[in-house]
């Protein structure tokens, strides 16, 4: 940053302005490197095991086949650990109301009891006389998490025992009393991933909003320094300026040349005094980017621009008025329009087949142009440089007009429009006292001339193909990149209203995208699974065993609504419904009841049939063997009491028959191939079920984490895609207009390696004839054209991706290609002509003229 403006006019120091988030981006920062690294060690420590390895301890003759010795084969295959020391007791008793209610147990200890029921009511004086479980009170923070937690390791034990489980019942209690005891913090990677990619996004959104108000600051840094150039640059030419104003002689300074520098005096010192509080303005936090800040420094670079503009055009007028040195290049600005618009008719003519026009005509034609380019270099009698140049200008306006007569007999097709004249022409013809552009003036009759001969001839010229390669507007998507990377113009540094409600508009839509996305990811996560009703008992292998053939196995698929994740085999048990179950008459009602015992010894009773199917150490059956016990009644209807199982239902699966198990509730089916297809569908979703487990995190935390860092995450996508196509080069060979700016590269390259040879090409025809000064003049034109191209094709090439999608840069490249077409045309022009000249010259005498070659061709 220049010294000069890190201080204003007092000499108070300026400090560059900064954003509130960028202070926001390095706090949060320093919270999310703090979160990676505990969301590292919580990953690690999630394949860490728990310290502690659960022991369960079996009192007493329990049943269920779960003996001390059972137990521990169990534990062996399966071992439970845990965070904390932890002892689970089996006890074949009734618990006190003191250790049911108010943990009064041993510390660290769980008991749990095998008994099913509590005792009868009349045994009030017994102490004990409580099923359920006993839970160390100090093991939990307050009495509802007690009683949520004695609760919780009852229906793990009750679900595993109302399948017929024994051992793998007491292991499935002593696993969720580990499950929910594990007071450690979360270790799902799920939720570290969302918590650190939350305040991830949050860190480049807020870093991104103060790059963002860097970057627009910075932008009108550059514009206030580039503008204070500008005007420093008039303030100390002013002198000189004035130096050559009052050269000139009061007599003969035009009125638009004095209006010029009335003009320059008032703006610079308005300029001047408008500086120094716009700098406030650009170096103060609250107003740098402010609106109106934006419009004031907006109307100051336009006055810098206006400031320079009538800067040269009175240096170039005054050195005119004056006599001074310089008079050449202003001249040269005036009639380089004229001269490229000549030259294209010339060669369009010459190059016609036959003769259209005679070859005096353009002759004095060329001549006239040749007067009009060295009007500006010396003087004839008391004549000045204005007045000569001006009289050129009205002969080479009579002949542009006779050809045009001439043109005008052939016919013609499409019509072609003339350019229209720039404003700049215009103001530096008011410096100099001339007239502005009109229908008369040699500009406008070269160019209906050369609207009139491309007319007749068609697209005979390279610049005619340019011109005509020039799409108008680009694609629609074009567009919207472009508006997308644009940087906002000068004249309106803030958006339009209309576009701000866009803007808001998307961010709404965006936020409330994020919201139902992780409504749905969380959903998916957390929300245990459910029916599908989408299945047809795929992955069941069913086995029958019906010795009275009365299920039918097509009857039962034929109800399937649902699969099962990996092959489960299905054995269902048909006996006889009075023969295993008590059943008893409901007076005053059409159905039968039962009680739990007969229920649960139905349920054994199918268990210990199948005994050469269990694990001999456990006496449980195989993980992937389920037992469906199928009563059927004298009537022909069918009863399912439970089921009997090898897996474990653990978490909060559950198949929804225990109510026989637990109260001796059943249901006689009219159809019992429905009952059994039920059974096993319920069966499908407890085994989906089986391995979830409540999420150790909390939900909504992970919801409104996963909204942001999805909100942030499409934000922060989107402003990169704005950099790559405001920064990067690489994508512009992909982009509108390149290929063009490219093939203008080249040409421009190989113009300026034979620019030598067109100098000794253009040095041939000198003096050859009287159209020799145009080609003296043509040539100090040509090289200053081509510097110029030089300078707008390395512009356009290093545009951004984003200011290419723009139209103004196809229009620029079409410029471009036009005027290296026409300079191209040019050096061709003088090279065919001085190979004619030297072709004749060697014929001189009545030889025969030999190939030449001349250099560079």
């Amino acid at each position: 940053m220049p010294a000069r403006l890190m201080h204003d006019s007092t000499g108070r120091r300026l400090r560059r302005p900064f954003h509130w988030t960028a202070i926001a981006a390095i706090f949060m920062a320093l919270v999310t490197t703090a979160l990676g690294v505990r969301a590292v060690l919580a990953v690690q420590a999630a394949n860490v095991p728990a310290p502690y390895e659960v022991t369960v301890v079996v009192q007493g003759e329990n049943g269920f086949n779960i003996t001390q010795q059972t137990v521990d084969a169990e534990l062996a295959r399966h071992p439970v650990r845990a965070t904390a020391p932890l002892e689970l007791v089996i006890a074949d008793r009734w618990l006190t109301g003191d250790e049911l209610l108010r943990g009064e147990v041993p510390e660290n200890q769980i008991i749990v009891s095998t008994k099913m029921d509590n005792r009868d009511s009349g045994q009030s004086e017994a102490e004990q006389r409580f099923s359920g479980v006993g839970v160390d009170r100090n093991l939990v923070a307050s009495d509802d998490a007690h009683d949520d937690l004695r609760f919780d390791i009852e229906n793990a034990f009750i679900k595993n025992i109302s399948v017929g489980h024994g051992p793998k019942a007491a292991v499935a209690a002593a696993h969720t009393a580990a499950v929910l005891l594990d007071d450690s913090p979360s270790n799902s990677a799920i939720f570290w991933f969302a918590v650190v990619g939350a305040s991830a996004m949050l860190t480049a959104a807020l870093l991104a909003s103060a790059l963002r108000f860097r970057s627009r600051w910075a932008s009108r840094h550059r514009r206030l320094a580039a503008a204070q150039r500008k005007l420093a640059r008039v303030v100390l030419d002013l002198e000189a300026l004035e130096a050559t104003y009052q050269a000139a002689d009061p007599g003969h300074r035009p009125a638009g040349f004095t209006k010029a520098w009335r003009q320059l005096e008032a703006l610079s010192l308005d300029a001047a005094r408008r500086e120094d509080p716009l700098v406030r303005l650009i170096f103060d936090r609250a107003a740098c980017l402010d609106k109106k800040t934006g419009q004031q420094l907006a109307a100051f670079e336009a006055d810098a621009r206006t400031l320079t503009e009538l800067a040269d055009s009175l240096m170039g007028a005054g050195s005119v008025h004056a006599h001074l040195a310089g008079t050449g290049s202003t001249f040269d600005k005036l009639s380089a329009p004229i001269n490229d618009a000549a030259t294209a008719l010339l060669i369009r003519l010459e190059t016609a087949p036959g003769t259209m026009v005679a070859g005096k005509d353009l002759e004095d034609f060329r001549g006239a142009l040749g007067e009009l380019l060295n009007a500006a270099h010396g003087d004839t009698g008391q004549r000045t440089a204005v007045e000569r140049w001006a009289d050129a200008e009205k002969q080479l306006a009579k002949l542009a007009a006779k050809i045009s007569t001439r043109l005008r007999r052939y016919p013609r097709g499409q019509k072609q429009e003339v350019p229209p004249i720039g404003a700049q022409h215009n103001e530096l013809r008011a410096s100099l006292g001339l007239p502005p552009v009109t229908k008369q003036s040699a500009l406008q009759q070269i160019a209906t001339a050369n609207a009139l001969a491309r007319g007749v001839l068609g697209d005979t010229l390279q610049t005619d193909q340019a011109a005509g390669g020039a799409s108008g507007e680009p694609a629609g998507w074009q567009r919207m990149l472009a508006r997308f990377a644009s940087t906002r113009k000068a004249a309106g540094d803030e958006p339009p209203k209309l576009r701000r409600a866009w803007k808001f508009g998307l961010l709404a839509a965006l936020l409330v995208g994020s919201l139902i996305a992780s409504g749905l990811i969380v959903s998916s996560i957390a929300n245990e699974p459910e029916r599908t009703y989408e299945g047809s008992g795929r992955g069941m292998e069913l086995e029958i065993d019906d010795q009275g053939q009365l299920v039918d196995e097509s009857e039962i698929r034929r109800y399937m609504e649902e699969d099962f994740e990996t092959t489960q085999r299905i054995l269902v048990a048909v006996r006889d419904a009075e023969a295993y179950l008590d059943l008893n008459e409901v007076e005053g009602y059409d159905f039968r009841e039962s009680t739990p015992e007969s229920v649960r010894s139905a349920i054994l009773r199918t268990k210990d049939e199948y005994s050469d199917r269990a694990d001999p150490a456990n006496g449980e059956l195989p993980e992937d063997l389920t037992i469906i016990p199928l009563l059927i009644t004298d009537e022909g209807k069918g009863i399912m009491p439970g089921l009997i199982s090898g897996a474990v239902i653990s978490g909060t699966a559950s198949w929804g028959t225990t109510g026989g198990w637990e109260h001796g509730s059943i249901y006689e089916s009219n159809y019992p191939a429905m009952e059994a297809a039920g059974a096993a569908e319920d069966f499908a979703v407890v085994l989906k079920r089986a391995g979830y487990e409540q999420p150790d995190y909390n939900t909504t935390l992970l919801y409104w984490m996963l909204v942001f860092m999805l909100f942030f995450t499409v934000i922060n996508v989107l402003q990169v895609i704005q950099y790559l196509l405001g920064a990067s080069t690489q994508l512009t060979r992909f982009s509108r207009g390149s290929r063009s700016v490219q093939q203008s590269r080249r040409q421009l390259e190989q113009l300026a390696m034979g620019l030598e040879d067109s100098q000794i090409n253009a040095v041939a025809v000198l003096g050859a004839s009287e159209a020799g000064i145009a080609d003296e003049a043509g040539q100090r034109l040509f090289e200053r054209a081509l510097m110029m191209a030089w300078r707008e094709a390395e512009e356009l090439s290093s545009m951004t991706l984003g200011q290419r999608l723009q139209a103004g840069y196809a229009q620029r490249a079409a410029h471009l290609a036009q005027l290296v077409a026409l300079l191209g045309e040019r050096d061709a022009d003088v090279a065919r002509r001085a190979k004619a000249l030297v072709l004749a010259s060697r014929g001189a005498g009545g030889d025969a003229p030999a190939e030449v070659q001349l250099p560079g061709r």
